[in-house]
């Protein structure tokens, strides 16, 4: 099934999907290079846009900004360490 990725953290991503997921199903996140898995934490429905997902990642699926960075991931500079923001918490939606 194919999903947008919304958002993602070090233990979490949220997907937007066009179908509904059962809580606790166990899901697979698939880039070109790498993949993620975890569980399903909450599923909601935003009408017209579909479900957001909300998936626990497994402590071996930790997701690192060094091997995955999704292209509309925004980036946010304060002093000399670079800190990075999902577009999601950038702008408030």
């Amino acid at each position: 099934m194919l999903g947008n990725l919304e958002e993602i953290g070090e233990w979490f991503a949220e997907i937007l999907t066009e179908c509904a997921f059962p809580r606790d199903a166990v899901v697979r996140i698939v880039s070109k290079a790498h993949h993620l898995e975890g569980t399903v934490e909450d599923c909601r429905r935003q009408q017209p846009l579909g479900f957001f997902v909300k998936v626990k990642l497994s402590p071996r699926s930790q997701w690192s900004e060094r091997w995955f960075t999704p292209q509309h991931l925004l980036r946010l500079w304060s002093g000399t360490q670079p800190k990075v923001s999902p577009l999601k918490a950038a702008s408030g939606y």
